[in-house]
């Protein structure tokens, strides 16, 4: 059987990503778990450049990613450095890229060893009748051919891996960049074109921001902005040249795992200057700053808003009365919890926890969006709230958007 492409050696190491075994001068490293060697096998994929959080979720929690987060991976990269700090205490294997993910450092290559069983299970059974001058020939031939081979494949993995990696990188931006586009140009256009004019307001105009209009209770935006221009015209005003926007900040955008969903957060704050058509000024004013959250979908490749929701810039703070589990706990696997409490806002609601592998520089975070997908949100419980946690205890918090943090209730994994 060949091996050439599961075998990976660096300085006293090899690992077998086989058996997600690792070895230290030929003896087995027995103190590590499966988990934390399939973070080992997926940076060592990568080696001496960035594998991001992302990354890592994909390929270790690719049948259970939900609630995994960078503190879960920063738990099993932690087991990693203090199992290298024990057997090779100079070295410095794996590099923290602040916020992003890590790198693995060093020279890594496929071991000899490995290349040698390959070669003699290459051989033909009858190998014994060769004459030895042929035999060694041929296994030196063998030799080159194989190791050629294993190069030019583990470099095509290597380039494959990348070239994946970027694609994927590219798309995300692009639909990031796409949702922030047409979230500020949604708003520039209703203020700063479609109510300085009224009078010229075509629906059309309106496909290019917002979804189509197929259920008129469920889609606020475009009756709302009908109604505004139908008020504004038979009121005989418009806004004035003077209008325009003071503030316009993207707090966040979070989009879901198929990338056909996004929730989106600013922070907004506008001059009006509404005049009569006669030219009289009727007033001026200031709107904000306050903060709007987007519910935005992408539909036949175009990333179009949903609804919106308009909020005050101090958001009410959250309060917990208890927490009750809805699945069995156990470490390192998903579960399910009920968060009982007051005041959580759908729209902005997400849950911070503290623990192990969650510090309090930066804890594991629940995101709105996860919650959207995966829960059932209401003022007074967030319900199948997914975690995965190693053993220990955990405080979790709850927070509006970027309110103060709740009070906390206590979680034992055992």
């Amino acid at each position: 059987m060949n091996k050439l492409s599961k075998i990976y050696t660096f300085d006293d190491f090899q690992f077998d990503t086989d058996r997600l075994a690792l070895y230290h001068r030929t003896n087995l490293v027995k103190n590590s778990d499966k988990k934390t060697m399939q973070v080992l096998a997926v940076l060592l994929l990568n080696p001496n450049r960035l594998t991001t959080h992302e990354e890592i979720i994909e390929k270790v929690w690719q049948d259970n990613p939900l609630g995994v987060t960078s503190g879960h991976i920063g738990q099993y990269i932690s087991r990693l450095r203090k199992i290298f700090a024990e057997l090779a205490p100079e070295k410095q294997f794996i590099e923290t890229v602040k916020g992003r993910g890590y790198s693995f450092k060093g020279n890594i290559f496929l071991d000899d060893a490995q290349i040698e069983e390959s070669v003699e299970t290459a051989l033909p059974t009858d190998a014994a009748n060769i004459p030895e001058s042929v035999q060694i020939s041929g296994e030196k031939s063998a030799l080159r051919f194989n190791l050629r081979q294993a190069t030019i494949a583990f470099s095509l993995l290597i380039l494959a891996l990348l070239t994946i990696f970027a694609a994927w990188t590219r798309f995300a931006k692009n639909d990031e960049e796409e949702i922030r586009r047409v979230v500020k140009e949604s708003q520039l256009y209703e203020s700063l074109v479609l109510y300085k004019n009224p009078a010229m307001f075509d629906e059309t105009q309106l496909d290019k921001y917002w979804m189509a209009e197929l259920d008129h209770t469920l889609n606020a935006d475009r009756r709302r902005i009908r109604e505004a221009v139908k008020k504004l015209d038979n009121e005989g005003r418009r806004y004035g040249d003077e209008t325009r926007c003071e503030q316009f900040e993207f707090q966040s955008v979070e989009i879901n795992q198929n990338r056909d969903f996004a929730v989106v957060k600013t922070l907004e704050k506008w001059f009006i200057a509404v005049y009569f058509n006669d030219g009289t000024l009727q007033r001026n004013k200031y709107v904000g700053p306050y903060f709007v959250s987007y519910l935005v979908r992408k539909s036949n490749g175009r990333w179009l808003i949903e609804k919106s929701n308009t909020a005050r810039v101090n958001r009410p703070i959250p309060r917990l009365s208890g927490i009750e589990t809805l699945s069995e706990i156990k470490p390192e696997q998903q579960f399910f919890v009920k968060l009982n409490g007051q005041d959580f806002e759908a729209e902005t609601v997400h849950i911070e926890i503290f623990g192990e592998g969650c510090p309090e520089s930066n804890p594991c975070r629940i995101s709105n969006i996860t919650l959207r997908e995966n829960s059932k949100i209401s003022e007074t419980f967030l319900e199948n709230v997914p975690l995965t946690l190693s053993s220990g205890i955990f405080r979790i918090t709850v927070r509006n958007g970027d309110s103060r943090g709740s009070n906390s209730v206590d979680l034992e994994v055992p």
